[in-house]
């Protein structure tokens, strides 16, 4: 970790537990305080992301913001609610537009919102019912939502801080409907500052986790924006009111969601930190956990059936990791390729949809291990299961990621030209004969099939830098056996009988986290005495 960012979690402004004992709007205020501490230090901000002037630095960019997502899953949505929105500027943008507000955004001296999902379509942002329209007697534009079902929701960082909401809309001129387009509209003057007339806010509270993201939905009363607050990098107005693109219809919408990439890589990066996160702690619990044998107190990591749970849990958590660093690497070596935009689209939907889905595994399965004290907000476990409970909706839903990930296989034959190279790609090409022999697919053969390309993706990272022994890759390969039993995967007998705390303590180094992350009392051997002390002081 970086030395400077190290120093900054360890600040008295980052004290983890402080968050239990504050009222909600002191925890949402904080959250804030902490996202302009971290972009002060230029270690995180959109001029990090690919195909921006510090690109080079994208691993570490995705690095450090899955620390922030070990720390405060609710820190790390709300820092990706403002850099989606800037990735919006930057990608629609004019170059005027994005020379313009660069430094606001890169410094974080205006909090930004990203306003695309709406109530009653979620994820399907083709049917956005949300207006823009054109006003040629003042040459000005009208933001609407003209129904309940238009209202923007579950939109971060709006419902206090954020001054600037970037809007997906349709766009109409003189009654016709021009398509999607993106707007970039002022809410308010100041950060915490009052609505500007036209706009309506209520909160999305109670939510189920992440509470210090100002999530709310929005409501646009004919709010009137200037011409200039339509994003044009294809598209603009004419001084005589000429609305121009360089784009027919159809690509409009297409082109509208081609801000929907980097952040599913950083999310990923977040998701797995935090499931690496309650593994280590998992793992720390049994080291300190005593308990009573024939020969006298004992740790729980020396019985063999603790061992095997915590080992199934490990490698679910070490491949999310070398996912990671495999999408990612392949989206720092073709992202200047534009024909590879598609495939890296199609990597983003995937490992959301997998990371999401094990992520979440794996953290249920470390609170369990560590029993009651795994459901004590102080031993972190339990709070990442209850903010990371938001992963399977965040940047897309996870079942319609790996709807996009089968149509995509369906659509483009892998093994045409050579057969399948390991058993997840076995896997994957039973699952497309099956697909085209029933002209469709099921949801189990949609999500088995992402498994097996994430799979895959594991394999090939693995053995192309030798991270595994060939007995640890087989074990980590059965740990996909309970998507990928009806294709032939299987967990090795062996599995089932006996784990050395050898193999214990070789995954355990790998996911060990930087020790400014851990704050949980079942990291230290004396966590009895440090949670039971009040009953124990002398007064």
């Amino acid at each position: 970790m970086d030395d400077l960012f190290e120093q900054l979690l360890g600040s008295p402004l980052f004290e983890p537990r402080q968050r239990h004992h504050m009222p909600l709007k002191s925890y949402m205020d904080l959250t804030i305080k902490r996202m302009h501490a971290i972009f002060g230090t230029g270690l995180i901000n959109n001029e990090l992301w690919m195909g921006q002037p510090r690109q080079s630095e994208f691993s570490s960019l995705c690095e450090l913001m899955g620390y922030v997502g070990a720390f405060d899953y609710a820190l790390h949505s709300s820092i990706v609610d403002h850099m989606i929105a800037v990735d919006t500027l930057f990608n629609h943008g004019s170059g005027a537009q994005v020379n313009r507000y660069r430094d606001e955004v890169i410094h974080l001296r205006k909090v930004y919102a990203f306003g695309c999902t709406e109530v009653a379509g979620g994820t399907d942002v083709r049917n956005v019912r949300t207006t823009v329209t054109y006003d040629r007697q003042n040459h000005s534009l009208v933001l609407d939502s003209p129904s309940p079902e238009a209202c923007k929701c579950w939109i971060g960082n709006a419902l206090r801080a954020a001054q600037v909401l970037m809007v997906l809309a349709r766009l109409i001129v003189d009654g016709e409907d021009q398509g999607h387009h993106w707007f970039r509209v002022v809410i308010r003057k100041r950060e915490n500052g009052r609505l500007l007339n036209g706009v309506k806010i209520m909160t999305c509270d109670p939510k189920g986790g992440i509470h210090a993201n100002q999530v709310a939905a929005i409501r646009f009363c004919q709010l009137k924006l200037p011409v200039d607050a339509l994003l044009q990098r294809h598209a603009h107005f004419t001084d005589e009111g000429t609305f121009v693109s360089d784009l027919p219809l159809p690509l409009r919408f297409i082109e509208a969601l081609r801000t929907f990439l980097q952040e599913r890589v950083i999310f990923m990066a977040g998701i797995r930190h935090s499931a690496g996160l309650t593994a280590h702690l998992s793992y720390r619990f049994a080291h300190h956990r005593l308990i009573q044998a024939p020969t006298g107190q004992v740790a729980l990591l020396s019985q063999p059936m603790f061992r095997q749970r915590l080992y199934a849990i490990q490698l679910k958590a070490l491949a999310l990791k070398y996912l990671e660093q495999a999408v990612r690497k392949r989206f720092e070596a073709d992202w200047a390729q534009e024909a590879k935009r598609k495939e890296l689209h199609v990597l983003a939907a995937l490992c959301k949809a997998v990371g999401a889905w094990q992520g979440l595994e794996v953290i249920a399965l470390s609170r369990e291990l560590c029993g009651s004290q795994g459901f004590h907000h102080y031993n972190q476990i339990v709070t990442q299961r209850m903010d990371c409970e938001v992963a399977n909706t965040f940047a897309g839903d996870s079942s319609v990621m790996a709807y996009q990930v089968i149509k995509d296989a369906m659509a483009r034959p892998r093994f045409v030209d050579s057969p399948p190279a390991n058993i997840a790609q076995s896997v994957e090409a039973q699952i497309l004969k099956q697909c085209r022999k029933a002209t469709g697919f099921t949801h189990a053969q949609a999500v088995g099939l992402a498994y097996a390309k994430a799979l895959d993706l594991v394999i090939q990272e693995t053995e192309a830098l030798g991270l595994l022994p060939p007995a640890t890759l087989e074990d980590l390969i059965g740990e996909f056996a309970d998507q990928l039993y009806p294709w032939g995967v299987r967990k090795p007998q062996r599995m089932g009988v006996e784990v050395s705390s050898t193999q214990i303590e070789a995954l355990a180094t790998q996911l060990k986290p930087p020790q400014v992350l851990v704050s949980a009392l079942i990291d230290s051997p004396d966590y009895v005495q440090q949670f039971t002390r009040e009953l124990y002081e002398e007064h």
